[in-house]
């Protein structure tokens, strides 16, 4: 049985104690694609103890590892040049590396605002083994998933520029978000929250941008 001393270092376990100050650089990164001000939907994620994050454990617990799927969708950027150079696309590797490192300063600022842990923190608590790939993306605290928000993102920018080829996009950002959960790196809440975020990046982003 939990005892109440146990119980109550999980429910204020949080990430880390203090902001890396390589995550700090990125949250004070001045912005040209985003407006500073952009609002943000903020959706709390369920409490450490809670019967809904015990759920989600257990589901990652059951889920087949991959190791090679989670490394190969590791690098956002690589991953969809793939594809850009596949069908020719007139997008620049540079063009992606700026989306995903403005997109970083967003991301950056939920992940410390919520400090939630990972999902091996949880796991250790429960004493239940996910068996999961251990990538060095996996510094942060875990929500929103950053890879979510980017695969999403710009799987949704690139269908936006390339219709015709549009769900290759669409299909690698939905792999590279799927990719986080099968890896165990984040709970399946964690990247339903980078879905919204995505969408509010999308839709607020520069209009010189879309062209």
């Amino acid at each position: 049985m939990i005892k109440l001393k146990e119980l109550l270092e999980l429910r204020n376990m949080v990430y880390a104690e203090s902001v890396r100050p390589k995550d700090e650089k990125r949250m004070s990164r001045k912005l040209e694609l985003w407006d500073e001000n952009l609002v943000l939907p903020r959706v709390t994620p369920p409490e450490n103890d809670s019967s809904l994050t015990l759920k989600e454990v257990k589901f990652l617990a059951s889920v087949e590892p991959n190791p090679k799927f989670a490394e190969s969708n590791d690098d956002v950027v690589e991953s969809f040049m793939e594809l850009i150079e596949k069908n020719s696309l007139d997008i620049s590797r540079k063009d992606i590396k700026k989306i995903v490192k403005e997109s970083v300063k967003f991301i950056m600022d939920l992940k410390y605002h919520y400090n939630r842990p990972r999902p091996y923190q949880i796991a250790e608590f429960y004493d239940i083994d996910l068996n999961g790939t251990t990538l060095d993306s996996m510094k942060t605290p875990s929500y929103p998933s950053g890879h979510a928000v980017q695969g999403y993102l710009i799987g949704e920018y690139l269908a936006h520029k390339d219709p015709t080829n549009g769900e290759e996009y669409i299909g690698k950002g939905n792999d590279i978000a799927e990719s986080r959960i099968i890896a165990k790196a984040h709970y399946p809440s964690d990247r339903e929250y980078g879905r919204k975020i995505a969408k509010v990046l999308f839709r607020g982003m520069k209009k010189w941008f879309h062209k």
